[in-house]
C-alpha cells in the first residue's frame, strides 16, 4: 500500500452530522459490539499511549533552529556591541606580530621567508583526492532512492529499510577508509578525506532515520484512515436498520461516538508530525534530489523539513569569509611549519622539553582550527545556502566542566549525538541517562580514534583513552569545591586543553614515527 500522507480533513469522509447521529440512532447489540471492537483494534497496535510516547519522542528530537549570528562574526559583534571585541582585535594583532616574528626568524636562520616543504603535502595526488571526494559525496544520493522506495511502500522501513541503510553506511565508511590506505595519501589528505566522509555519514544517517520514522507514521495513518472509512460505512448501514432502543444500546452508542472522535484525533495528531511547522513541506514531498542536495550544502548534521533562511546571498560577506579562511589557513601553516614540526621529538630526544615547547603552538593551532572551521567555513557555506542559524558554537572558552565544553564547542556534532545517539539510546534501548551519556562518549571516542588510525596508519588508542578520561574529569568537575568556584573549574579545563593536544602529538608522532613530509 502506498503511504500517501498529505494533510487532509477527515471530515470529507463523514460530515459532523453523521458522527453525531451515532448517539441518536438505534443499534442492535451485535452491530454495536462489532463497531466498538473495530475501533479499539483499528490502530493495529498503535494505542493512545504509543501516540503520546511518539509525540514526546518527536518533540525531543526537534532541534530549535532560528536566525542568529555566530559569536565572533564581525557583524554580530557590531550589532550586539559585544564587550569581547577588544580581545578579539587583540588576538589578531598578536597573530600579525607572530607572523612578523616568524619571518624574521626564518630569514636569520635559513635565509628564506617560509619553508615550503610542508606545502608539498597539499599538492600530492590532489586531482585524485578531489575526484574521490566528489564520488564519495555523490554516493550519498543513494539515500534518496532508498527513501523513495520506502515511501512508495515497496519495502517497509522497519526493518528491511533499516537493514539496507546500515549496510550502506558500513560500506560507505569502509570503502572510504580502505581507499585512503590504497592511495597511500599523506596524513593531511587522509585526515581531510576521512573527516569529510564521517561528516557525510552523519548527514545521511540523520536523513534516513528521520524520513524512515516518518514513513512508519505515514503507513500507520493510511491504515487508520482505511479503518475509519470502514467504520463509517458500517455506521451508515446500521442507520438504515430500524431496531428497538435500549439503555445498553445507548451506552454502547455513546462509547462508539467517543472512540470515533478519538480515532479522528489520532489521525490528525499523526498527520501533524508529517508536515513542517510552516505547513509548506510534507512527507513524502520532501524526498527529492534537489532538496537533498540543498541539505548536503547546509552546514548542519541533523535533518529537518525546513530551516530558517536568509533572503539573499551577500557577495561581500562571502568574499570576507573566503579571505578569512585563506588568511587563517596561512597562519595555521606557518605555525605548524615553524614551531611544531621542528620540535617533535624522536625516540632519543627529551619528551618533557618537546612537551613544553609545543604546548603554546598547539594551543594556537587549536584556536586557529576552531576559527577556520566554525567561524569561516561554516559561515561561508551558511551564506551560500542562505542558512540563517549561524550558532555553530557557544562560549566554550568559559566552560567549567568538560561536559559543558562538549555541548558548546561543536554544536553541529552535539546536535547529531544528542538526537541520534543519546536520545535514541534512551528511547530505543531503554538506557538510563548515565548509560546513554557513556554510550555517547564511547562512540565519539571511537570515531575520533578512527581518524587517528587512518592518519597514523597504526592502532594505538591514545586519543580514545584520553577522550574517555573526560568522564572521570566530568565527575571531578561536579565536586562542590570546583562546582561552587567557576573560575577554578575553568582553570582546570584550560589546563587540560593545554596538556592534551601536545601530549597526543608527541605520542603519535614520536612512537609511531609518522612521516611529516
Amino acid at each position: 500500500m502506498v503511504a500517501e500522507v498529505k494533510s487532509k480533513q477527515v471530515d470529507n469522509v463523514s460530515s459532523l452530522s453523521e458522527t453525531k447521529s451515532l448517539t441518536s440512532q438505534a443499534y442492535s447489540i451485535k452491530t454495536t459490539t462489532t463497531i466498538t471492537a473495530t475501533i479499539k483494534t483499528t490502530a493495529k497496535g498503535f494505542t493512545n499511549d504509543d501516540l503520546t510516547a511518539l509525540s514526546k519522542s518527536l518533540n525531543q528530537r526537534h532541534i530549535n533552529f532560528k536566525p542568529r549570528g555566530s559569536h565572533f562574526d564581525r557583524e554580530t559583534m557590531d550589532q550586539e556591541q559585544s564587550t569581547f571585541r577588544g580581545f578579539f582585535t587583540l588576538f589578531w594583532i598578536a597573530m600579525g606580530f607572530y607572523i612578523i616574528q616568524t619571518v624574521v626568524h626564518n630569514l636569520e636562520s635559513a635565509g628564506t621567508l617560509f619553508d615550503l616543504s610542508f606545502a608539498k603535502l597539499f599538492s600530492s595526488d590532489a586531482i585524485v583526492l578531489i575526484l574521490s571526494d566528489a564520488c564519495m559525496v555523490g554516493a550519498t544520493f543513494f539515500d534518496v532512492l532508498l527513501q523513495k522506495v520506502v515511501a512508495r511502500g515497496w519495502i517497509k522501513w522497519r526493518y528491511t529499510g533499516m537493514i539496507l541503510q546500515h549496510v550502506f553506511q558500513i560500506s560507505f565508511l569502509f570503502i572510504s577508509v580502505c581507499w585512503t590506505f590504497y592511495r597511500g595519501w599523506p596524513w593531511v589528505q587522509s585526515g581531510f578525506f576521512v573527516l569529510h566522509t564521517i561528516s557525510m555519514l552523519m548527514k545521511i544517517h540523520s536523513y534516513a532515520f528521520y524520513n524512515g520514522d516518518l514513513s512508519s507514521l505515514a503507513l500507520r495513518v493510511s491504515n487508520l484512515k482505511e479503518e475509519y472509512n470502514q467504520i463509517i460505512g458500517r455506521n451508515k448501514k446500521s442507520d438504515s436498520e430500524p431496531t428497538s432502543i435500549g439503555n445498553d444500546d445507548s451506552k454502547k452508542s455513546a462509547e462508539v461516538t467517543r472512540n470515533v472522535a478519538d480515532l479522528r484525533q489520532e489521525i490528525q495528531d499523526i498527520e501533524n508530525c508529517l508536515i513542517s511547522t510552516s505547513g509548506k513541506i510534507s512527507y513524502p514531498d520532501n524526498l527529492s534530489f534537489t532538496k537533498f542536495a540543498d541539505y548536503l550544502f547546509i552546514p548542519t548534521l541533523v535533518y529537518e523539513f525546513e530551516y530558517p533562511r536568509t533572503t539573499k546571498i551577500r557577495p561581500w560577506y562571502v568574499f570576507e569569509k573566503a579571505l578569512a579562511t585563506l588568511g587563517t589557513f596561512f597562519l595555521l601553516y606557518v605555525n605548524t611549519e615553524t614551531y611544531i614540526i621542528p620540535v617533535i621529538p624522536r625516540a632519543t630526544e627529551s619528551f618533557a622539553k618537546a612537551f613544553f615547547q609545543m604546548s603554546l603552538p598547539f594551543m594556537v593551532n587549536y584556536l586557529l582550527i576552531f576559527y577556520i572551521i566554525f567561524e569561516c567555513i561554516c559561515n561561508l557555506f551558511a551564506e551560500l545556502s542562505c542558512f540563517a542559524d549561524r550558532n555553530f558554537y557557544d562560549d566554550w572558552w568559559n566552560s567549567a566542566t568538560f561536559d559543558e565544553y562538549a555541548r558548546k564547542w561543536n554544536k553541529p556534532v552535539h546536535h547529531f549525538l544528542l538526537r541520534h545517539v543519546y536520545q535514541s539510546s534512551i528511547q530505543s534501548y531503554k538506557l538510563s541517562k548515565r548509560d546513554a551519556s557513556f554510550m555517547t562518549f564511547f562512540l565519539s571516542s571511537l570515531v575520533h580514534e578512527l581518524v587517528m588510525i587512518v592518519v597514523a596508519r597504526k592502532i594505538r588508542m591514545y586519543l580514545f583513552f584520553l577522550q574517555m578520561l573526560q568522564l572521570p574529569l566530568i565527575w571531578i568537575g561536579q565536586m562542590p569545591a570546583i562546582k561552587q568556584r567557576k573560575w577554578l573549574g575553568n582553570a582546570f579545563f584550560w589546563f587540560g586543553m593545554f596538556s592534551g593536544p601536545p601530549l597526543l602529538g608527541i605520542l603519535y608522532c614520536c612512537e609511531i614515527n609518522v612521516p611529516l613530509y
